[in-house]
């Protein structure tokens, strides 16, 4: 099996350990923001969309505010891994593009480095928005085009190209959001300026 681009390396190999201990740190700070900005109610219900192997998700799990943290990917085996590091999470296998959501049933739908994969990237988008509820939070972060990844447009066809998939900058990003029907409140450069992230409102 190939690498997917939820992993770098191996399993088992040096590359992809040190892949999995930058890729918790980088989520401990993007959980501690959507935290602080996101997680605005009792028992929210929370679904990262796109999740690989869920490291995200189970630290929003332990936190007292979280009433059911959902990670859903449509890659059995990155759930499975989650499912073997944290037995509580709550998986489901799904495509991003189709949530096996009711409309307005989430209080935060995210994600981190997914929609950059997708060929529509507005869909999937559209879908997170509508299952998020009136006035709930939408969280979206992808390749920064001016940051350390900005290359990436002339090597786009390659394997690596691929394995980062579309970069965007905060302007692309924002309008997107916006013509899904949600509100920009607020934008962030995370993990060295290599992710550009947009939180809205909806």
């Amino acid at each position: 099996m190939g690498t997917k681009v939820w992993q770098l390396g191996s399993p088992g190999s040096w590359l992809y350990a040190l892949y999995d201990g930058l890729r918790v740190g980088v989520n401990r700070k993007l959980v501690n923001y959507l935290l602080a900005g996101a997680v605005t109610c009792e028992e929210c219900k929370v679904l990262e969309a796109g999740s690989g192997p869920a490291f995200a998700s189970s630290i929003l799990n332990a936190d007292r505010r979280v009433g059911l943290s959902i990670a859903m990917d449509i890659d059995m085996e990155a759930l499975l891994e989650a499912r073997l590091r944290d037995p509580s999470l709550a998986l489901v296998v799904a495509d991003i593009q189709h949530l096996p959501f009711k409309k307005e049933s989430i209080d935060l739908a995210w994600n981190s480095s997914t929609i950059e994969h997708l060929p529509s990237p507005p869909a999937a988008l559209a879908e997170m928005e509508r299952v998020t509820r009136r006035g709930g939070k939408v969280f979206v972060g992808v390749p920064n085009l001016y940051g350390p990844l900005g290359f990436q447009h002339w090597i786009q066809s390659t394997s690596v190209g691929i394995w980062i998939g579309t970069t965007f900058n905060r302007s692309q990003l924002r309008k997107m959001v916006k013509e899904c029907g949600l509100e920009p409140l607020d934008s962030i450069f995370y993990f060295f300026r290599f992710f550009v992230g947009i939180l809205a409102r909806k």
